[in-house]
């Protein structure tokens, strides 16, 4: 190989080497753009406040806008304004990093005079760095939030992972939420939510630790969960399950494998959208006419292993159906107690134990439970709603 191709091939080297950082930095800023386009078609305002960039390096100021439609916090917050800093090499292997901190939140009239007091808050807690290698898989880091006052109040390690895809995806940790004093705390423990959905389907997935120590009161609860499932066709079906695997008071109440189940179906989605979105003057108009409709609930319960100063009380299962026929002028109806709309079935399964428990708690529950079955060492309640008029076991109660 003589001089001349040594040469050239060096010549060649070194513009390879100086245009590489232009070429990838057009590229990445091509895709950094397209991503701030689709935020803006989403509703976001995006303003390049500033442009520190060189030849190394993209630096630019943003100042982000979250309007209220996007939020949907029921008419608290009219907008979120956000200042970020957005930086990246302009090299072929490189993360894009997002610095974060909350400018201004712009509260609704009738919260307004909370606004000055609760930005400042905001202003001096809220920070946050988002990476992304792809601009479709972003791990974030929030600062820790303690106010170290009486009492202490900390949220530390918060963390999450957020994925932009055909469905979004969302994983959020937060290590340890408290409250204390010298009194005690109370914290949560561990928590966890993961969500993943769309504009018709959305799964959201929370599980954490419950542990108080207040004024010598001792409380555990372990593996805490909530599962809610909802599908937005023409008609909104949502499932919620809450519950735990163990509930621990030393040396007063155990209890084991709580957990409630609760089905919501037959509710129009643009009704309920109407109404999420609706003043609070016009939201008993769009309930008025989701009443007229009917739509119906059913919640599962159950309980098992309930201890008492170590005495077993055993648990209970339960099923309750509601169904809301077809009405008009319902909150009329209900002013003047007036209920035949409403179909309801409960099935209850206890213990004579936590029946008596239930009536010294609740003492208009005596009435029904003297309607209720005895059969092997269990309390068995069939009641049926309809038409106005109560039956149990299918026998009209006068």
């Amino acid at each position: 190989m003589n001089k001349n191709k040594l040469m050239v091939m060096f010549i060649t080297f070194i513009v390879l080497i100086a245009i590489t950082p232009l070429i990838f930095g057009k590229l990445m800023n091509s895709k950094y753009n397209q991503m701030l386009n689709d935020l803006r078609a989403k509703g976001m305002q995006i303003k390049v406040v500033d442009d520190k960039s060189g030849y190394l390096q993209t630096d630019k100021i943003l100042e982000v806008t979250i309007p209220a439609e996007i939020l949907n916090t029921q008419g608290v917050i009219d907008e979120v304004k956000l200042n970020i800093e957005t930086k990246f090499k302009n090299l072929p292997v490189t993360n894009v990093v997002f610095l974060g901190k909350l400018d201004k939140l712009v509260l609704n009239g009738q919260f307004k005079k909370s606004e000055k007091e609760l930005n400042e808050f905001l202003r001096k807690y809220i920070e946050f760095v988002v990476t992304t290698p792809n601009f479709r898989d972003y791990s974030y880091k929030f600062k820790d939030i303690i106010i170290d006052k009486k009492p202490t109040v900390g949220i530390e390690h918060i963390t999450g992972m957020f994925k932009n895809g055909e469905l979004l995806k969302n994983r959020l940790k937060i290590k340890d939420i408290y409250v204390k004093d010298k009194k005690g705390f109370i914290e949560i423990k561990n928590f966890k939510n993961d969500f993943e959905g769309n504009e018709k389907n959305s799964l959201s997935k929370t599980d954490f630790n419950v542990n108080v120590n207040l004024n010598r009161f001792k409380l555990q609860i372990q593996n805490v969960y909530s599962t809610t499932k909802t599908v937005l066709n023409e008609l909104v079906k949502v499932n919620s399950t809450f519950g735990f695997k163990t509930l621990n008071v030393p040396n007063a109440v155990n209890a084991d494998n709580f957990k409630v189940i609760a089905k919501i179906k037959g509710i129009k989605t643009e009704l309920l959208k109407q109404l999420s979105q609706a003043e609070k003057e016009e939201k008993d108009k769009y309930l008025e006419k989701i009443f007229e409709d009917g739509f119906s609930i059913n919640i599962d319960s159950a309980l098992k292993n309930v201890k008492v100063m170590q005495r077993n009380f055993g648990g209970y299962s339960l099923n309750f159906d509601i169904k809301f026929l077809p009405t008009k002028n319902f909150k009329e109806k209900l002013n003047n107690n007036n209920i035949d709309f409403v179909d309801a079935k409960l099935h209850f399964v206890t213990t004579p134990e936590i029946a008596n428990i239930l009536m010294n708690a609740l003492p208009r529950s005596a009435f029904l439970f003297a309607l209720a079955k005895k059969e092997n060492g269990k309390v068995i309640l069939n009641l049926e709603f309809k038409q106005g008029k109560l039956y149990s076991e299918g026998q009209l109660v006068k």
